[in-house]
């Protein structure tokens, strides 16, 4: 994993914080957040460490915007969680980036039981895994669909590996 500057760092937080707060209030992860983000991310890799660190933080941007990209293909994410997934990868670079991704999918995972079982969701989650469910499935459309907030999930774990790049590696 790359270790990150305390500039890069200091931009993961603003970013975990803000989309988190946006994502709960509204829903929505807003470009006024995730463009300048990702600029400064790519400026900040320039200036500190020139065109070997740029590089890591344009393939970072690529790969996160690229993957979650394909889950707003299906219909699975929206348009802010593409680009908060793509800063994140100018941020952290792609190593960091994937660690991020499995974090936040475990910690997803965990959050929609909780959610399905506090909801008393657990039949009709069961019959829609099964595929049984027929015309009362609940679908990502559904008015009374369940879901959470990325912008939130995603900061969770976002903000540990930043507060954790800062920790001094003991040799």
């Amino acid at each position: 994993m790359e270790t990150l500057p305390d500039l890069l760092r200091w931009g993961m937080f603003v970013l975990a914080i803000v989309s988190s707060l946006t994502d709960l209030r509204d829903r929505t992860i807003p470009n006024w957040l995730t463009i300048p983000v990702t600029v400064f991310a790519l400026g900040a890799r320039w200036y500190v460490g020139g065109w070997e660190m740029l590089k890591v933080g344009l393939f970072g941007f690529l790969v996160g915007f690229g993957v979650y990209f394909l889950f707003f293909l299906v219909g699975g994410r929206g348009g802010g969680d593409v680009k908060l997934m793509g800063a994140y990868g100018a941020l952290m670079g792609t190593l960091n980036w994937v660690v991020l991704g499995i974090l936040s999918g475990i910690l997803a995972g965990i959050v929609a039981v909780i959610m399905i079982v506090a909801k008393g969701r657990v039949k009709q989650t069961w019959e829609n895994i099964r595929g049984i469910a027929g015309k009362d499935r609940v679908t990502l459309e559904s008015a009374d669909a369940l879901s959470m907030p990325h912008g939130t999930v995603t900061a969770v774990p976002a903000l540990l590996m930043a507060w954790a790049f800062g920790i001094k590696a003991v040799v």
